[in-house]
């Protein structure tokens, strides 16, 4: 009877075993089938968050019904501004006439070698250019023309759409 127990309980135990390796494995297979997702493709010549901006643009108009390949160029009216961050550090120094007298020391954060961005500010945008498969229907591009406008907060006028050749 003491080996029928020892022989249940083994088995039990066994199949707890079993059940966790199983949900192991699950957890790996999932973690590594998933993949780092769709990552979309910009272009070498588009590194900045305005190249960014219309990288996410020619996604978005060649998904568009009737529209196939979109390249989107944005002109502004100035150029973007770059907000720096610096390391400030202040000390008072003591003269010799007896008044304090304070140091400001500025200096901009370096990452990278190059200076660290806290923000980019984009002007107004002056013009929206747009070169897609599928233009040539009036209907495409008058819905090319729409989502930019409501994207990037265009008047009409300054949105110009193009048969992409």
């Amino acid at each position: 009877m003491e080996n029928e127990d020892k022989g249940k309980k083994f088995f039990k135990n066994m199949n707890n075993s079993i059940i966790y390796l199983i949900l192991i494995i699950g957890v790996v297979l999932m973690v590594f089938a998933g993949g780092e997702g769709k990552k979309a493709k910009i272009p070498e010549n588009k590194e900045t968050a305005a190249g960014d901006d219309e990288a996410r643009l020619e996604e978005i108009i060649s998904a568009i019904r009737g529209v196939g390949s979109a390249e989107v160029m944005f002109t502004y009216y100035e150029t973007p501004e770059k907000n720096i961050a610096y390391d400030i550090r202040e000390s008072d120094k003591m003269s010799h006439n007896s008044s304090n007298d304070r140091t400001i020391n500025k200096q901009a954060v370096i990452t990278d070698g190059s200076p660290m961005i806290i923000k980019e500010v984009y002007p107004e945008v002056k013009g929206v250019i747009v070169a897609a498969e599928g233009a040539s229907d009036i209907n495409v591009k008058k819905d090319i023309k729409e989502a930019v406008q409501a994207v990037l907060d265009v008047p009409a006028h300054r949105v110009c759409v193009y048969e992409k050749k």
